[in-house]
Order: structure tokens, then C-alpha cells, then sequence
């Protein structure tokens, strides 16, 4: 992996929550910015994502309670509880933001060429991949429905 410059912001992808608890895909993703922001004490992070079916708060809730849990403080982390999918992550979290800003998505390993790919098409000219591990068979099937959500995006405009 090439190394990541020391970045302004970071923007944590969501990802289903069960209840108030972090699925392993949203720990993975929120542990590896955790380990970044120990790493990048000036840097700020946007922790993307809205509430949805079976979820009692918002995936960037549930962020926000680990990472200030662990010790970030929560002036350097802005929430944005709007989207509902990748693309809206981004769209959303780089209006907070503005674009003129070196910006890095942390997301899970199988979905950091898409993130990267729609934060570009937003506009951001700086943005780097930032990728979380994910151990689960589970991957058998978000693999597969990740090559047809590339497809989609390409289609409907997103990448």
C-alpha cells in the first residue's frame, strides 16, 4: 500500500448498525480511523452516515460514541447523518467540508476503489483510500455485490 500523506480530513463510510452496536464491517472501518487520528493528531474526520431500518441511532452515532470512547475528542469529529448510501456519503460529507481539502476514505478493503472513485466524481481532487480490513465469509457476498454496485454507479453517473 502506498503511503497516506498526513491528510486534513477523513471520511468514515457507515455501514449498517444493530441497534446502538457497530457491525464488524462499521468496527473495522471506525477502528482503522482510530488508528489513523491517534497516528494524525491535526487531522479531522467526517464520520458518515444516516439512521435506517433496525437502527436505534445513526451509523455516525455509533461512530462518534467509539471514537470519543477511545479517546478522540469530539471537536475533531463532525457528523453527517443524512445518507443512506456510498454516494450520498460522500456528496454529503465533502458539502460539509468543501472540496479544496486533502480528504482520505476509510472503508472496508472490498469498497475503498468505489468510495475513492465517487469522491473524485464529487469533485475532490485530493483523495486517498484509506482501507479497513474485513475478516468474514460475509465477503462472498459483499465481493460480488460490490462489482455490481461499480457497475451501477458507472451507469447512473456516480463514478
Amino acid at each position: 500500500m502506498r503511503n497516506i500523506p498526513r491528510l486534513e480530513y477523513i471520511i468514515v463510510l457507515g455501514a449498517h448498525v444493530e441497534g446502538t452496536r457497530l457491525t464488524l464491517a462499521l468496527l473495522e472501518r471506525t477502528r482503522r480511523a482510530l488508528q489513523y487520528l491517534q497516528e494524525n493528531p491535526e487531522t479531522k474526520a467526517v464520520l458518515s452516515g444516516g439512521k435506517g431500518t433496525g437502527e436505534a441511532i445513526t451509523e455516525a452515532q455509533a461512530m462518534y460514541h467509539y471514537l470519543t470512547e477511545h479517546g478522540i475528542k469530539g471537536e475533531r469529529l463532525i457528523l453527517e447523518e443524512r445518507s443512506t448510501s456510498t454516494a450520498e456519503n460522500l456528496k454529503f460529507s465533502l458539502d460539509l467540508i468543501g472540496l479544496d481539502h486533502s480528504v482520505g476514505v476509510v472503508t472496508n478493503h472490498f469498497h475503498v476503489f468505489r468510495g475513492t472513485a465517487i469522491g473524485r466524481k464529487c469533485g475532490c481532487r485530493e483523495i486517498y483510500p484509506i482501507p479497513s480490513r474485513y475478516r468474514s465469509w460475509r465477503l462472498l457476498i459483499y465481493i460480488p455485490r460490490e462489482i455490481l454496485a461499480i457497475i451501477k454507479d458507472k451507469i447512473i453517473g456516480n463514478l
